[in-house]
């Protein structure tokens, strides 16, 4: 159905109901969004209990925590161009079933073999999400919304993070981690099935126009169907992508190395605290972003209507979280631990601005493409400082099993402190496409 973009400006009653149907799949996806970042954090948690059951070392626990961001930066690329061609619906109902499945495999495994392949097996299939529901946005959603509704969605994922912690604990001694991870296996299955029914790729699907249609600002190339070289091509032969990327390489990477795995074993190993307690304090960091998220985006839109400085300015405000981590790190009292770790998901929520920061370098038509490219950079640094993190802890000798130094964690979060300076320095140097 086609609409004049008068009529389509007064029929206020169409885009009440075009309003009320994208918050419907707003909320669709963000549960799909919630289990993929379940997945994501709940090694921070269950580490140390899978460590004592298999007698791990801390650089097979890296490795299997790793496995998930390696297979989420291989399906990036492929969720953008999927997006931007198969659709987002039938891209996010298909792998999110799979990451079902790869929950089974991980509950089932007896063997760290088993369990890298469960943990690869989900992050294939849930790295799809963010991508997919990055071009949904595109579509469904104002320019100037796009950051504070991709903060929101990534606000709502850190909910997922959050139950992977005390939560967690508490389900994991009623019913076992095996159990608990079956559990979410099955609500994962439910998720893709209820995202297959309600998502829609593009408002016309239901009759409604788009906002760009309604404004009168769409184009014929943000309509057309894009080729793989192409976007490709496009994508990756565009110097400011290379400076974007190598500071979400740093910047997602560190707290997920950190957050997400290595800061459980510290806390337990260090303060000598219970399970319980360490997964109070880890709540702190997904509750964090639960605030940073959307906070940055709508700063990010709304006040300093800019990217690059609130990249910039986030990452300058996370790597202080390190001066404690490195000098202080044994001497801190609970208290300033749970404000640590909630200031290092404060600050790490603005990586948010990211998505709509890639998306900004090119034409509509690349949106998927740009930010799958983009997601790259993200999950591989992911899976590397997890797995040099705990290449650098299982380097020293422990003194009991499963317990490591203070030295060993000191020189581990070394690795990621550094690694986010290089990546401050390199994006000083990028230009937004405002920038004169």
């Amino acid at each position: 159905m086609n609409y004049g973009t008068n009529r389509v400006t007064n029929d206020a009653d169409l885009i009440d109901k075009m309003k009320k149907y994208r918050l419907w799949i707003f909320l669709v996806i963000s549960a799909t969004y919630l289990v993929s970042y379940f997945h994501r954090a709940a090694p921070a948690v269950v580490g140390p209990e899978i460590m004592n059951e298999f007698s791990l070392a801390p650089s097979a626990l890296g490795f299997i925590g790793s496995m998930y961001f390696w297979a989420y930066a291989a399906t990036a690329l492929p969720a953008g161009l999927l997006a931007d061609s198969w659709g987002s619906r039938k891209t996010i109902a298909a792998f999110v079933f799979l990451a079902g499945i790869g929950g089974f495999v991980f509950s089932l495994a007896t063997d760290v073999v088993s369990m890298a392949w469960g943990r690869f097996i989900i992050g294939f299939g849930v790295g799809v999400v963010y991508v997919a529901a990055m071009r949904i946005l595109a579509d469904w959603y104002k320019p100037d919304e796009l950051a504070t509704y991709s903060g929101v969605l990534l606000a709502v994922g850190n909910i997922g993070a959050l139950i992977s912690t005390t939560p967690l604990v508490f389900l994991m001694g009623s019913i076992g981690w095996r159990n608990s991870f079956s559990l979410v296996a099955v609500l994962t299955m439910v998720a893709s099935v209820i995202a297959y029914r309600v998502i829609r790729d593009k408002p016309n699907e239901m009759g409604f126009p788009s906002f760009k249609e309604m404004s009168g600002t769409v184009t014929q190339d943000a309509n057309e169907k894009t080729s793989l070289s192409e976007a490709i091509k496009v994508v990756f032969c565009n110097r400011k992508f290379y400076l974007l990327g190598l500071l979400l390489f740093s910047f997602y990477g560190t707290f997920m190395g950190v957050g997400s795995l290595w800061a459980g074993p510290y806390l337990q190993n260090i303060y000598g605290i219970s399970k319980q307690l360490a997964g109070n304090i880890l709540m702190m960091f997904p509750l964090g972003m639960v605030l940073g998220c959307p906070l940055s985006g709508y700063v990010s839109d709304k006040i300093l209507k800019s990217r690059k400085k609130v990249l910039l300015w986030g990452c300058i405000l996370h790597i202080l979280c390190y001066i404690p981590l490195l000098f202080l790190a044994d001497s801190l009292s609970i208290v300033i631990l749970y404000a640590l770790f909630f200031w290092y998901g404060v600050s790490g929520g603005t990586f948010v601005s990211c998505f709509v920061c890639a998306q900004e370098i090119y034409e509509p038509r690349f949106a998927g493409t740009a930010v799958g490219a983009l997601n790259i950079f993200l999950f591989s640094g992911g899976a590397f400082y997890q797995y040099v993190m705990g290449m650098v802890i299982n380097s020293y000798a422990p003194l009991a099993p499963g317990v490591y130094p203070l030295a060993a964690y000191q020189a581990a979060f070394t690795i990621p402190a550094c690694g986010l300076l290089l990546g401050i320095i390199a994006f000083v140097f990028f230009k937004e496409n405002r920038d004169k």
